[in-house]
């Protein structure tokens, strides 16, 4: 019992804790308030007592309902507090306030709906000042009540029961408008309250031809609502009748209004006859808003008829008017239809313009397995053109099921049909690589161009979404022997798409073959689709073609795959830079090997660029990659980079490149310190899994016995920007984790400062140890964390994650001295992996 009852008193004194202290808080505040502090601090006082202060704060903040400055604030605190002394401060105040301030304390009366100031807001509503006079009004309407409505009648003129103390004329058209605003207000609280009589009364006046468009509307909807059970059929009336008002207030209400028969009454408008086209589009609209299937058969009876009432005057003619009716019917069957809507969606499907993208729209809309079902049974017996559009359907809708029925249907159609064409299409999006055998038949016996085109279309889309599209291959080259020439063709480019060592040594054997034709079609896909593998191959067509064309293609083709050779060693992409640079002969080949060769961070690659800007015709551009070759090797290599940047603004004529040097020679200054050379891994993601929660997992590099590609990360193409590493355009959507590895150089061990900045998260590990974390949702900003670590005499591994959230995704990280003083001698080498999984 003792230890019941001391923790009884516990919790008590507990509890008391917080009371005791919004006294204090209530205490200070007051204080403030009857301080001769600034304005603002006053201001901020009242404030902040609106949800802790009591009866003893009235008198404070009542005293400053007629400051100009301070009447807002303590109005603003006041008319939340429960107590009546609150709205008696308010309603005492009325007589002492002026403008303005006086139109706000009788806003705040409104807000509390004090009953207790109707004598005196009904007086307010003669007042001769517009903004009391208005104000009073509104507050008039929330406080509500027969006193309140009598009030604002009499003073609007809409009663003869009390006299205008001031001219209706007079008042102006705000002051009119709050009012009839405030007897709608009025009128809403007595229809919550259950007298839809009094209600309807104010509802009908404001539906009056004199008021403003917007009261009217209001006013209907009102009458509507206070209809009940009768509200549907009140719509009805409203919407076949000839005011705009009243059927705008329908529309509006026909989306809100619950129940299915309430479904059922709007839809059987439709067809009634009685709409005109602008309201059953409306209406249909309201429909599909409203998402009940009980509308679907009238949505269906629309779309399957040929006349359309136009009731409605005007220059557009009936037959636009029934196809906008009609357009709206068939894009509202695509929310609320089933398998019965798939006959008149497809035959809609083969109209014209906006008619046949809604059709073709909602056919893609239909949810549910019976729709699959629905459109094969309607398929074998419909209209050629029909039975294209349903086949495409098919397809759209990526329903691999109906692979099946598909290819049975081709069967039976004739050879270059717009349906067997359809088929073959559809069968491209949907099948897998277990119907590559159907497609290479369709393809080796099509007799028309236009067959075997889609034939090859369609291998080439399955081939794509394999996972293995190698696997594809032999079968593809099986096919080719004894094949006519335009078949050979085909087949040796859906091969070299399909890839594998046994397509590139078709394609390299097609290359040398006797027919133009099958040469053309090799060289094309090797540069097109051929893989890395293939670079020797272009390049030696690149330098020996005798066809000239082929030539251009060939090398286009080399580049491509240059700039696809990102992950292999440096040595190598500048190897593959220089030979095919020599093997080029146009300005524009020159000018893409430029654009890869500034990619790649080595002091040859520099040198390189530097003697190709004495080439006038890729002067520019060898200028160009020149500086953003050596931005980046500004951490590795700055004495070299510096001296090559003031070399190039030396002897460049272009003021754009002098700039970029200029820029990139500041931004070393600026930036010294920053590793510039990286090598990154992933992007590596987690169902389900968002960047705060992947923080936390290992993944890839971290992962022991794990084989992760690392590919050297390429510089920034803004040359000032040398200093991030960015990976933006690498992550391949949000939420995943992306990793940074380096070597840094240190000349001596040492104690260093690390300034870190990324986007988002990070992990820091040196030499194995993890030096920072932070969880960190954010943009990237240099030096936003600090941490201290201990860099070992020669080179030490730098292993950074990232786990990024939205958008950009990058990292930049500073190493100073311990006294934030800069350390000579540091170099950087992202060319191998940090540290091995396991020791992270």
């Amino acid at each position: 019992m003792n230890s019941r009852r001391f923790l009884l008193t516990a919790l008590l004194a507990l509890a008391a804790i917080p009371c005791a202290q919004a006294a204090t808080d209530e205490d200070n505040l007051l204080a403030l308030i009857q301080s001769d502090k600034p304005v603002g601090e006053r201001a901020a006082a009242c404030r902040r007592l609106k949800p802790i202060g009591t009866v003893k704060s009235v008198p404070a903040l009542a005293a400053l309902l007629t400051d100009e400055e301070l009447s807002h604030s303590a109005r603003y605190a006041l008319e939340t507090m429960p107590f009546p002394e609150a709205g008696a401060a308010l309603r005492a105040a009325l007589d002492k306030a002026t403008g303005k301030t006086k139109a706000g304390i009788i806003d705040s009366l409104g807000e509390r709906r004090d009953k207790e100031a109707l004598p005196a807001l009904t007086k307010l509503v003669g007042d001769a000042d517009p903004l009391v006079a208005s104000s009073a009004a509104v507050a008039l309407g929330r406080i509500g009540g027969s006193e309140a409505v009598e009030a604002l009648r009499a003073t609007a003129g809409l009663s003869s029961r009390a006299p205008n103390t001031v001219g209706q004329a007079d008042r102006g058209t705000t002051f009119r408008l709050a009012v009839a605003d405030a007897l709608l207000l009025c009128a809403e609280q007595l229809l919550a309250a259950g007298d839809k009589k009094a209600a309807s009364a104010i509802y009908q006046e404001a539906t009056d031809p004199k008021e403003k468009p917007h009261v009217r509307v209001a006013g209907f909807r009102g009458l509507i609502l206070a209809a009940g059970d009768q509200a549907p059929s009140a719509v009805g009336t409203a919407l076949t009748g000839t005011d705009r008002a009243a059927q705008m207030a329908a529309l509006q209400l026909a989306r809100d209004i619950p129940g299915q028969e309430a479904t059922k009454a709007f839809a059987a408008l439709l067809n009634g006859g009685k709409l005109t086209p602008k309201n059953q589009v409306a209406l249909i609209e309201a429909l599909n808003q409203r998402g009940d299937p009980a509308a679907a058969s009238a949505i269906l009876a629309i779309c399957a008829t040929a006349g359309l009432s136009s009731r409605e005057p005007g220059t557009v003619g009936q037959a636009d008017r029934g196809t906008a009716v009609r357009i709206a019917a068939l894009q509202t069957l695509g929310t609320l239809g089933d398998a019965s809507a798939v006959p008149v969606l497809a035959d809609s499907a083969i109209a014209k313009g906006a008619e046949q993208e809604a059709a073709r729209d909602s056919l893609l809309r239909l949810k549910g397995a019976p729709i699959r079902e629905a459109i094969l049974a309607y398929l074998p017996n419909a209209a050629p053109d029909v039975q294209m559009e349903l086949v495409r359907a098919l397809g759209a809708r990526r329903d691999a099921q109906a692979v099946p029925a598909l290819l049975k249907m081709l069967e039976t159609q004739g050879e270059n049909s717009p349906a067997r064409l359809a088929l073959i299409r559809s069968l491209g999006m949907l099948s897998d690589e277990k119907s590559i055998g159907v497609l290479i038949g369709l393809l080796v016996q099509a007799k028309a161009d236009a067959e075997r085109e889609e034939a090859e279309k369609a291998m080439v889309s399955i081939c794509g979404r394999a996972k293995r599209p190698e696997t594809c291959a032999p079968a593809i080259l099986a096919a080719m022997k004894g094949a006519d020439v335009q078949t050979r063709c085909s087949l040796l480019r859906v091969a070299g798409r399909a890839g594998g060592p046994d397509a590139l040594k078709e394609l390299r054997a097609a290359v040398g073959d006797k027919e133009p034709a099958i040469q053309d079609a090799a060289i094309r896909t090797l540069a097109d689709a051929g893989g890395i593998d293939a670079a020797p191959d272009l390049l030696q067509v690149a330098k020996e073609a005798p066809n000239a064309a082929h030539r251009v293609l060939a090398l286009r083709g080399y580049w491509r795959l240059v700039g696809l050779a990102g992950d292999r060693p440096t040595e190598e992409r500048l190897k593959m830079c220089e030979t095919g640079l020599a093997a080029a002969q146009r300005p524009d080949e020159k000018k893409l090997g430029m654009a890869e060769l500034a990619k790649v961070s080595s002091l040859a690659a520099l040198q390189l660029a530097e003697s190709l800007s004495k080439d006038q015709a890729i002067q520019a551009e060898a200028e160009t990659a020149s500086v953003r070759i050596a931005a980046a090797l500004g951490g590795s290599n700055p004495a070299e980079s510096k001296a090559a940047l003031r070399r190039i603004m030396a002897a460049t004529k272009n003021a754009d490149v002098r700039t970029e040097a200029g820029k990139a020679l500041d931004g070393m200054d600026r930036f010294v310190g920053f590793i510039t050379t990286w090598s990154y891994a992933g992007p590596y993601r987690i169902p389900g899994k968002e960047c705060s929660e992947l923080f936390g997992i290992p993944a890839g590099p971290e992962k022991q016995g794990e084989k992760v590609a690392w590919k050297p990360l390429a510089p920034p193409a803004d040359p000032s920007l040398f200093w991030q590493a960015d990976l933006s355009n690498l992550t391949g959507g949000d939420h995943c984790l992306m990793y940074l590895e380096t070597r840094v150089f240190s000349p001596k061990e040492q104690r260093v400062r690390l300034e870190i900045g990324t986007d988002d998260g990070v992990k820091l590990w040196i030499n194995g140890t993890l030096v920072h974390s932070n969880n960190a949702i954010r943009g990237l900003k240099a030096g936003d964390d600090r941490a201290q670590a201990t860099l070992k005499e020669g080179w030490n591994d730098f292993f950074v994650k990232i786990s990024q959230h939205t958008l950009g995704c990058g990292a930049c990280i500073r190493i100073r001295a311990a006294d934030g003083s800069t350390i000579e001698g540091l170099r950087f080498d992202g060319g191998g992996p940090a540290a091995p999984a396991g020791t992270r």
